[in-house]
């Protein structure tokens, strides 16, 4: 047998044991700019910075930072704040080790329980705060165990 090809209306016609099969040959082109293919891709990469503290912030309130925590304790009244050694906070509590005194010769350490309060820390009664539990789990035994 014999393939017999007939061009049709612009379309190509296959003839094959008497059938007629269309092909169709839809955006064939012969110019050379229809063989290149071209394609655009944009890319776009967001960088966010990360930060790593040892602490938890509370989600609301002050920052837990020495600074922040520093700054509640000295507006408390009746305290020589000599120095922040270790703090830790967890949701609207904190903790502080803190050294206290009128100098270094005439100093002693302690731990200091600190409440959120607005913007800022707040000295609390820390037997209050642990004799009652109010303060988190991840943070009492820092806060409440220690002298």
């Amino acid at each position: 047998m014999r393939a017999i090809r007939i061009r049709h209306r612009g379309r190509l016609v296959a003839t094959a044991l008497g059938i007629f099969v269309p092909l169709a040959l839809a955006g064939c082109s012969s110019s050379p700019a229809a063989l290149t293919k071209s394609s655009t891709t944009t890319t776009t990469t967001t960088t966010v910075p990360t930060t790593t503290t040892s602490t938890t912030a509370a989600a609301v309130g002050p920052p837990c930072t020495s600074a922040a925590i520093t700054a509640g304790i000295q507006a408390s009244p009746n305290n020589d704040l000599i120095s922040v050694n270790g703090f830790g906070c967890s949701g609207p509590w904190a903790w502080a080790g803190v050294t206290l005194g009128t100098s270094s010769q005439n100093s002693f350490d302690a731990v200091m329980v600190l409440m959120a309060s607005g913007p800022a820390w707040a000295v609390t009664d820390r037997a209050t705060a642990c004799n009652q539990h109010l303060v988190p789990a991840d943070i009492y035994n820092d806060a409440c165990t220690t002298s």
